[in-house]
């Protein structure tokens, strides 16, 4: 018998790949469409840049179209552009190295996010400065922590939907993972008011 079919969660975008899987630019359009923005978003964690991002997501989807007749539209096709789309962020920091986006102005190519109503001014400042040193000490992670440690904590992956999208040992993961929270715990001591 062969493993479990996991039922696939959005039944629409099955159909649109059988459709694109006989030719239909405009279903693989739609998919891309869907998607695009949460596999920007990934590739931007990623490298940390707003060109390179968008140049992965670009490749990503054009990687998942030249292999689509191989996927199984019955399962679900985010966990798929995903591991592309991780693949390439790892292939891209191993090759060129990382790349810091000065176009964007804050570490990591992030900009603070918008304060609460009724914060007051200082809560807001410290916050958005313990989140700009929380970015660039994510973004100084090595790739094999710096992707493991986004899966968990940016996609909310569990360590087994990790090991399978990385094809890396469970132990292996929760090494990587425990790694990156050592050295981010050991870049923001003094932020976290342990004292540097």
């Amino acid at each position: 018998m062969g493993a479990p079919v996991r039922p696939n969660e959005h039944p629409e975008d099955a159909v649109l790949v059988r459709k694109a899987q006989q030719g239909d630019m405009d279903a693989f359009e739609d998919l891309v469409r869907t998607y695009q923005h949460r596999i920007y978003a990934l590739c931007r964690r990623l490298t940390g840049a707003h060109q390179s991002a968008d140049d992965l997501a670009q490749e990503t989807f054009v990687k998942a179209y030249l292999a689509l007749g191989r996927f199984d539209a019955q399962w679900p096709l985010y966990p798929w552009l995903r591991k592309i789309a991780v693949n390439s962020g790892l292939n891209y920091l191993k090759t060129r190295g990382r790349e810091r986006s000065l176009e964007d102005g804050a570490p990591g190519g992030r900009h603070a996010p918008a304060a609460a109503r009724g914060d007051d001014p200082e809560v807001r400042l410290a916050r958005a400065e313990f989140r700009a040193r929380l970015d660039a000490a994510v973004e100084s992670l090595p790739a094999d922590q710096k992707s493991v440690f986004i899966l968990r904590f940016h996609e909310s992956l569990s360590y087994e939907e990790i090991s399978r999208t990385l094809d890396l040992p469970l132990g292996t993961v929760m090494s990587r993972l425990n790694r990156a929270r050592q050295k981010l715990k050991d870049l923001l001591a003094d932020s976290l008011g342990r004292g540097a």
